[in-house]
């Protein structure tokens, strides 16, 4: 995908316009680079729950079996 280039000449006579286009395309940007940094977020957090629900697994089993213990004595 080329960008369209923008001359001096074409800056000077629409100010406005070429501050815009530049704005447009840092928010494009801005926009891109939020997106690719909340996937990689939810990927990694996505990882974290799954340890942390494991871990809660052997832990609820221990207590269980803890408590299973205390009421036969």
């Amino acid at each position: 995908m080329a960008l369209p280039a923008l001359s001096f000449k074409e800056f000077v006579k629409n100010p406005i316009v070429a501050l815009l286009f530049m704005c447009l395309m840092a928010i494009g940007y801005l926009y891109i680079d939020n997106k690719s940094t909340l996937t990689n977020q939810i990927v990694e957090l996505q990882e974290e729950v799954k340890t942390l629900k494991n871990e809660y697994k052997e832990l609820n089993e221990k207590f269980i079996n803890t408590v299973q213990g205390l009421n036969n004595k």
